[in-house]
């Protein structure tokens, strides 16, 4: 058995592997790498234009692209109203006792006058560290020798490239204003645009700023004489000392002016200006962001100082063309045309792509209808043949049947009946009775002949066809017809006599057969270039209703004929009151 002190000496090694390993675990986040420091001098107010849209693209896209590794400070010299070696002094210590212990990996001045302070103090701010210069202006470097560890992004401002593009749009121009104000470097840069404007002056008068407030600035530009035109480069700083940072007096200059404003910056366009080949301030953000992110990580190679801004195309205000009246045929090639109002499609895109695609959908299926629409007349019409051509075979059948009867049987029953006759006197009463079985076969025969077509039809026409119907059908039976005709032309087509014969033929039938009548009515007249058979009756009559719901071959045959020959049929009938059967049917097209 061990002693308790041998028990706890065997447990140390499990317990020291232990901690060893939750020392190991726990070790990355206690050393975690901390986030590198960026140091960002502004040469004026966080709100001073152009540099504010540098620094704000800056700050965003490099915390974007180092994600939460960066730590970033910014500090100004605030030169709006000038500076002294005493408020330099004072800057240098504040970055001092700050920096202290901790020196920024990356120091990014913003502007020539941040990169002149930097260059000065640089051992005493962060000795060894890197410098990234941007706002430069490439000709600041002509004068400054940076080190290979250091970069530059820098611009060209193009002033005669403002002179050509204003001449170019209203060549009728021969006067400048220039628009600046009092500050160092709106001073400094104010004198450059005057020098690099001179090769203009058998062209342009140019007018120098001047010492003057906005509102004496305002009334300035709302003078200027005709043919003139105002060249914006900044206003930040009036003679008064009132700051307009962030391009706030532009609006009012555009406002006040009476000729066209240019500009020099890209975020002049939209708050007044017409435009033209601009530096683009959010661009150079973006690429001085990247640059930054490259060099904090240590994968910056070369010793190429300088980075160039490439030359944006040439950028200009729908709105400024339109109230100067200038044509967009004048703008350089390239040019991109900005604030134009969206086109109804472009505005409305999506609904009409939805509206469209309802209206196509409407279109299919409108097509798909009239296409079934159109094999159902199709079929229509061939039922409609089919139905004529069986009307027709089945009345050529009776036709031919009837006259095959009249024709051959009749008359030879009628000889047989002759030749009953003779053998009468010798056979006696058989051959009598013979004789007159054989006459009403005959005449049986005759009827039916008749009866599957009337050749009177043929031969008299279509009244004396009914009148003979009627007095047919009188004979047959305890019933009374009457039949009237008015106004029915001599020449009545086939097709016609035969349609309406064959309805009042089935008019009478259906009064005698079902409806027990006692008297009928026909009347044949003619009506809207057509004729009209009216048959009444004083039968039963019964509910159209529900003959409707029982199939009746008689009713479907008249309807059939009817609608051949294009025409109306229409049955009248009340229970208890008898039955009219209306036909009409064109004779003329």
């Amino acid at each position: 058995m061990n002693r308790p002190s041998d028990r706890g000496l065997k447990r140390g090694p499990w317990l020291l592997a232990l901690l060893t390993l939750l020392a190991g675990l726990l070790s990355p986040v206690a050393h975690a790498a901390e986030p590198k420091r960026v140091l960002i001098i502004h040469s004026f107010g966080r709100d001073f234009a152009p540099y504010n849209i540098v620094a704000t693209t800056l700050r965003t896209d490099l915390t974007q692209l180092m994600r939460e590794s960066v730590a970033l400070y910014e500090s100004s010299l605030d030169l709006e109203l000038g500076s002294s070696p005493e408020n330099e002094r004072l800057f240098l210590d504040y970055l001092v006792r700050r920096n202290h212990g901790a020196p920024p990996d990356l120091v990014i001045a913003i502007a020539n006058p941040a990169m002149l302070f930097c260059l000065r103090y640089r051992d005493q701010l962060f000795p060894g560290r890197p410098l990234l210069v941007t706002g430069l202006d490439r000709r600041r470097l002509e004068t400054v020798k940076l080190p290979p560890g250091d970069r530059a992004v820098t611009v060209t401002l193009d002033f005669p490239a403002v002179a050509r593009t204003i001449l170019k749009l209203r060549p009728e121009t021969d006067t400048l204003a220039l628009v600046y104000g009092r500050s160092q470097i709106e001073q400094f840069w104010g004198k450059a645009i005057e020098r690099e404007l001179a090769p203009f002056a058998d062209r342009l008068r140019v007018l120098p700023a001047g010492d003057l407030n906005l509102e004496q600035m305002r009334q300035r530009v709302a003078a200027l004489p005709p043919r003139s035109a105002v060249f914006y480069y900044m206003f930040a700083v009036s003679n008064d000392g009132a700051l307009h940072e962030d391009e706030r007096a532009l609006p009012a200059i555009r406002e006040s002016s009476n000729a066209p404003v240019y500009g020099i910056f890209s975020d002049q366009l939209g708050r007044g200006i017409v435009g033209g080949p601009l530096v683009d301030s959010r661009n150079m953000g973006v690429v001085t962001a990247k640059l930054a992110a490259s060099m904090l990580k240590g994968e910056l190679t070369g010793d190429k100082v300088e980075v160039p801004m490439p030359v944006p195309a040439p950028s200009f205000d729908w709105r400024e063309l339109r109230r100067w009246d200038i044509p967009e045929s004048r703008l350089p090639p390239g040019a991109e045309v900005r604030f134009r109002p969206p086109s109804v499609w472009e505005e409305n895109r999506q609904l009409i792509l939805a509206g469209a695609a309802v209206v196509l959908l409407q279109a299919v299926l409108i097509a798909a209808l009239l296409f079934q629409r159109s094999r159902r007349r199709h079929a229509e019409k061939e039922a409609i043949g089919m139905s004529g051509r069986l009307l027709t075979a089945h009345e050529d059948e009776r036709r031919r049947l009837a006259r095959e009867l009249h024709d051959d049987l009749t008359q030879r029953l009628a000889r047989l009946a002759v030749d009953a006759g003779r053998l009468e006197r010798t056979a006696g009463a058989d051959a009598a009775a013979m004789r007159v079985d054989l006459a009403h076969l005959s005449e049986d025969v005759h009827a039916m002949s008749y009866r599957l077509h009337p050749s009177v039809l043929d031969d008299l026409g279509l009244v004396e066809a009914l009148r003979a119907e009627c007095d047919r059908v009188a004979q047959s039976g305890d019933l009374q017809v009457d039949v009237e005709a008015h106004g029915v032309p001599r020449s009545v087509p086939a097709e016609a006599s035969l349609c309406l014969f064959r309805v009042a033929q089935e008019a009478m039938s259906n009064a005698t057969r079902h409806g027990q009548a006692s008297a009928v009515t026909v009347l044949l007249s003619s009506r809207d270039r057509g004729l009209q058979l009216a048959v009444a009756d004083n039968g039963s009559g019964f509910d159209p209703a529900q003959s409707r719901e029982r199939a009746s071959l008689g009713l479907a045959s008249m309807r059939e004929r009817v609608r051949l020959l294009h025409g109306v049929l229409d049955i009248e009938s009340t229970p208890g009151r008898g039955t009219t059967v209306i036909a009409w049917v064109p004779t003329s097209t």
